[in-house]
């Protein structure tokens, strides 16, 4: 018996001290903050051979590989090293007379939650001054129109030939952010080429997308450049079906007029979550298309330049941009038995 109200006494016990967890409190959201580095940013007449950056937590690398750079390039990639809050990085073979801009955004995060830093970047001159001038732009997918991100941009010299654009390193690198933008932020007066490479690094491989201007640039002059990239192997798609799906034997359909300034073939094509829906070309203004189902529909116009009907890629060895394509400004509601009816006039 005494047993039993022992056990009994046991359990009693256990069910009325259950263990609860402490709680840990809101969850972090903040990436590291960067509150010394040593040389100072923009140092000039610069000599050292590392550069300490102090975190005001530990740190931990994040896909150091993939979004480090610095420009104009190095001979070897500089090495680094971390240890708690503290981010070395070490550099040589610098060259004379030179402003070196280093790239860390996204290179770092904390090491409990994740928080990735971001706009992270480092001036310095082995000079007596720091370069400031800038070139800025934007590249976009030639065929989509959609951003690119994180997509290599460089500069290459203004008398470099064209069979070692894209084979040769460049001098000055960056890479397009989050919303395909880019910037040039430490360049002298010079003239320069300017490339863009999706792939890993600077040289072209299969499936790699291009992207170039047919001008020279210059940090004086240039600013807001887009910079349109393609698929130089790209091929046409066979579909049989996208002059036939608008064809409805419902009665809910409308029409569609388009008046554009463009004395050129164009093609138009209707797209309906992201799939093509209609493609017609057309010789000149007004564009109508009839017996489009009533939905919504997103408009591309495409400048067909050789008149074959057809979107043709670029080719950088005979200098040639893809075609252009453009998107109108908002996504237009077909109604069943109403015509609508838009201005497309573009710049």
């Amino acid at each position: 018996m005494r047993v039993s109200l022992f056990i009994i006494a046991i359990i009693s016990l256990s069910s009325c001290a259950s263990i609860i967890m402490p709680s840990g409190g809101e969850k972090d959201t903040l990436p590291p903050s960067l509150i010394k580095i040593e040389p100072i940013n923009k140092s000039i007449n610069f000599k050292a051979n590392k550069i300490t950056f102090e975190f005001n937590e530990n740190i931990q690398e994040n896909q150091w590989n993939k979004h480090f750079n610095i420009s104009p390039l190095t001979n070897n990639p500089p090495k680094f090293k971390i240890n708690n809050k503290y981010l070395t990085v070490f550099l040589d073979n610098l060259k004379k007379e030179t402003t070196y801009s280093l790239n860390l955004n996204h290179c770092i995060k904390d090491m409990n939650e994740g928080n990735v830093s971001e706009g992270i970047e480092y001036l310095f001159s082995t000079s007596d001054k720091i370069d400031t001038l800038k070139i800025n732009g934007r590249l976009i997918d030639a065929k989509t129109l959609e951003p690119k991100i994180n997509t290599w941009v460089f500069l290459q010299k203004e008398d470099l030939q064209d069979s070692l654009c894209f084979q040769t390193r460049p001098i000055y690198v960056t890479k397009s952010n989050e919303h395909g933008d880019f910037l040039f932020n430490n360049l002298d007066e010079k003239d320069y080429q300017i490339f863009s490479i999706s792939g890993l690094d600077f040289i072209y491989h299969e499936g790699d997308r291009l992207g170039f201007m047919n001008r020279l640039v210059n940090s004086i002059n240039d600013s807001n450049l887009t910079i349109y990239l393609f698929d130089p192997l790209y091929e046409h798609e066979v579909d049989d079906t996208k002059d036939s799906l608008l064809q409805s034997e419902s009665t809910l359909v409308g029409d569609i007029t388009i008046t554009s300034s463009f004395e050129t073939n164009v093609l138009v094509q209707l797209f309906q979550d992201k799939q093509l829906k209609k493609e017609i070309s057309f010789k000149k203004s007004p564009y109508i298309i009839k017996n489009i189902k009533a939905g919504e529909y997103d408009i591309y116009l495409t400048i067909d330049n050789n008149q074959n009907n057809l979107w043709d890629t670029g080719n950088f060895i005979l200098r040639k941009l893809p075609e252009a394509i453009y998107r109108y400004k908002e996504t237009l509601n077909i109604r069943a038995n109403w015509n609508l009816e838009i201005d497309w006039y573009i710049n």
